[in-house]
């Protein structure tokens, strides 16, 4: 045999005793694996068996965390130390993507590399050497799920082959599976630890009816069940709105400001975080309401979590869990667990603060001259009664608890339909009724009792509990009658007070309007009758004819307004008297309007006249007075640029006259102010003319004397409309 023969012959039963070796120690690896239930064990041992048939300087097994991006290392071997003695635990972590290892489990696909640093998405831990090494990784997969990845690295070119990749991959099956199993083990002892402290927490916290205390417990059981440098708890101040610290548990006193230098959070903030959000949250370090403010729990910024808290009926706070320094520090398991604690801390102060509530409310009727009953539902029976019962009720009203006596039997039998009528209507609604009956007593007369009745619901919305407080109203049920005795022995006397009260304020009132009117439009014709007059006679009409003319006629136009005014104040007293008629005859109703409006002053104003012509039977000199009032209205009250018209309409039960303008109009509340005496519309835009606020009054009064009407409408377009109807007869 040739020398070269000699030594394959030597090589190839070397080959099958490494064959039988790696066969062996797999077999023996799997069952190994499968005996493990710890991560980290599983890791550590196959670091410790790769070790007897593969020549490595570093091994490692990293591990997928829940979030489905993290690789952590979860076991380390190594023969070669320097070159990695600078390592941390947060350099190895690596992610998806990234290095080799981050590529490995991305693709779930293994990679031999010869030479690593020639690997393309290779990359190097800061502060090492760039040395060359070998490389092998190898993903950890059970079907489509990456558990890990296992990477062997050795000195020098081309350490690894491809039997060493087959053998790795085998492995890693295993280990897969394992660390598979191992998870959902240990997720199952964690949901076991879990449950039993919030089961503790539950017992314990149903024992507490401090609030302080409750929130004790709440923290401290989230410090057992979660690493964090500190647990605070923050209340709403319910007058600030603001969220005040009130209890603080510090585990790392060197990251942990001092309790005084902690500032209340402001609603704005907290309030979006407890009011917004139902669930947990997680705010990294750097977010911004975690730097520079004097709120912060932590000296620097820390990864926190804060649960919200709520209870009835208005109380709300957070659980703030303060990381240790680092990032990812809460993952799943940390938001369930502070959920959990915070549902039960809100059902914990809700029953604590009902209970207080109960209390003191027990304690203030103790100490009050009334009754304090409960009765449960359909049923009505009492289920407990209180305070001054016996007082009230009489009897042994002690025992109705036991005696299982329903609400109503205690109240005398004339009021009984009426008062369960009334407590069904509560039932019903849910709102709270005030009942008020009479119950039997000792003497003759019976017992007058006020009870305030309140519906408890349950969670579903079903009304489960009544609550009542009885207080006795006997005395002020006797004081009732008898005012009402009284009232009714003089409600007619002070009935015929109140209206002769009122007939001398409205008297008063029109005293005051009708001397301040007629004050003002005596004096202003008077004034210039007198000043005219005093002119002519100082000038011993030794002046201009045009000039005299001018005066002799401005004392004619004022005599004539005098004139004017008193005529209308008398006829208002004639009409208000009744010892006016009217005197119909027959007029033809276009000749009838012409010759009035031509006959007024119109100040120079075009009057637009729309008569449809016929013959009706008015009483031409009070018709001619309600026109010429309606048009001095219209004048009086319009610009000098403003529309007027002047319509009449012959109808087969008399006849309708309408003066309109296109003014400013009247205000619809004043539609009917402005026919009493005495009141003008606001607003003229003209002089003040004749007259005290009685023009329209007499419109319609002349319209009553006819056995007709008159009002005012809003003009179409604008402006004011007044219409008077006088029938024929």
């Amino acid at each position: 045999m040739a020398r070269g023969e000699d030594v394959e012959a030597r090589a190839a039963p070397a080959a099958d005793l490494r064959f039988v070796a790696q066969l062996n120690m797999l077999h023996s690896m799997a069952t190994a694996l499968a005996s493990l239930d710890d991560v980290s064990e599983i890791g550590a041992a196959i670091t410790e068996e790769l070790r007897t048939i593969l020549d490595y300087h570093n091994c490692r097994v990293y591990v997928m965390q829940d979030d489905g991006w993290t690789l952590l290392p979860i076991a380390f071997r190594g023969e070669i130390f320097y070159e990695y003695e600078h390592e941390t635990l947060e350099e190895l972590i690596t992610h998806v993507g990234e290095g080799i290892t981050g590529w490995v489990a991305e693709h779930r696909t293994s990679v031999l590399a010869a030479d690593a640093r020639l690997i393309p998405f290779a990359v190097q831990i800061p502060d090492t050497e760039d040395i060359l090494e070998s490389m092998l990784a190898v993903p950890m997969t059970v079907g489509e799920a990456v558990q890990g990845v296992i990477v062997l690295s050795s000195l020098g070119y081309g350490a690894f082959d491809e039997e060493d990749q087959r053998l790795l991959e085998v492995l890693a099956s295993h280990a897969a599976i394992a660390i598979s199993n191992a998870k959902l083990l240990q997720a199952e002892r964690e949901a076991a630890e879990t449950s039993s402290a919030l089961l503790g927490l539950s017992k314990r916290l149903t024992q507490l009816r401090s609030v302080g205390d409750i929130l004790q417990g709440a923290i401290e059981t989230v410090s057992s069940l979660i690493d964090a440098a500190a647990v605070a708890f923050h209340v709403r101040d319910e007058h600030t709105g603001d969220f005040r610290l009130a209890r603080l548990l510090t585990l790392d006193p060197d990251a942990i400001r001092p309790w005084q230098e902690i500032g209340d959070v402001p609603e704005s903030i907290a309030a979006s975080v407890v009011f917004d959000n139902d669930e947990p949250l997680v705010f990294p370090r750097e977010a911004a309401l975690s730097n520079d403010q004097d709120y912060l729990v932590s000296k620097e910024p820390r990864e926190v979590l804060i649960a919200p808290v709520t209870w009835e009926p208005d109380g709300a706070g957070t659980i703030a869990v303060i990381g240790h320094e680092g990032e990812g520090i809460f993952a799943e398991r940390e938001l369930r667990l502070i959920r959990g604690v915070a549902d039960l801390t809100s059902l914990a102060l809700g029953n604590a603060r009902r209970m207080s509530e109960l209390e003191r409310f027990h304690e203030l009727v103790a100490g009050l001259d009334a009754a304090f009953w409960e009765a449960s539902l359909p049923g009505m029976v009492f289920t407990f009664v209180a305070g001054a019962v016996r007082d009230l009720l009489g009897g042994d009203t002690e025992s109705w608890p036991d005696d299982a006596r329903a609400w109503g039997s205690h109240i005398d039998e004339r009021d009984r339909e009426e008062a369960m009528a009334g407590l069904q209507r509560a039932i019903e609604s849910g709102v709270g009724e005030a009942l008020e009956y009479r119950v039997p007593s000792d003497d003759e007369s019976p017992r007058w009792i006020r009870d305030l009745i309140h519906v408890i619901r349950g969670r579903g919305g079903a009304p489960m509990i009544l609550r009542g407080l009885m207080v006795d109203i006997t005395e002020r049920k006797a004081a009732e009658r008898a005012l009402r005795a009284s009232e009714r022995k003089y409600s007619d006397a002070f009935k015929r007070e109140r209206e002769a009260a009122q007939r001398l304020r409205m008297l008063d009132e029109m005293k005051n309007t009708f001397l301040e009117a007629v004050s003002h439009d005596l004096r202003t014709p008077l004034t210039s009758i007198l000043g005219s007059a005093l002119t002519l006679e100082r000038s011993k009409l030794d002046l201009p004819e045009g000039e005299a003319l001018d005066m002799v006629g401005r004392i004619a136009a004022n005599a004539k307004k005098l004139e004017r005014l008193l005529s209308d104040l008398l006829d208002l007293d004639r009409l208000q008297r009744g010892i006016v008629s009217p005197k119909r005859r027959a007029t033809d109703l276009e000749d009838f309007v012409l010759r009035a409006v031509a006959e007024m002053d119109t100040q120079g104003r075009k009057i637009e006249l729309d008569i449809q012509p016929g013959s009706v039977q008015i009483d031409q000199a009070k018709t001619e007075r309600i026109l010429e009032n309606l048009l001095s209205n219209s004048l009086r009250h319009t610009p000098a640029d403003a529309k007027i018209w002047v319509r009449a309409r012959p109808q087969n039960d008399g006849v309708l006259f309408i003066v309109e303008d296109d003014g400013p109009g009247v205000p619809a509340e004043l539609h009917e102010a402005i026919f009493e005496p005495f009141r003008q519309a606001p607003g003229s835009s003209s002089v003040h003319a004749p007259g005290v606020g009685i023009g329209l009054s007499l419109v319609r009064r002349f319209a009553e004397l006819h056995g007709g009407n008159a009002w005012a409408e809003e003009r179409e377009g604008g402006g004011a409309s007044f219409h008077v109807f006088l029938p024929g007869s």
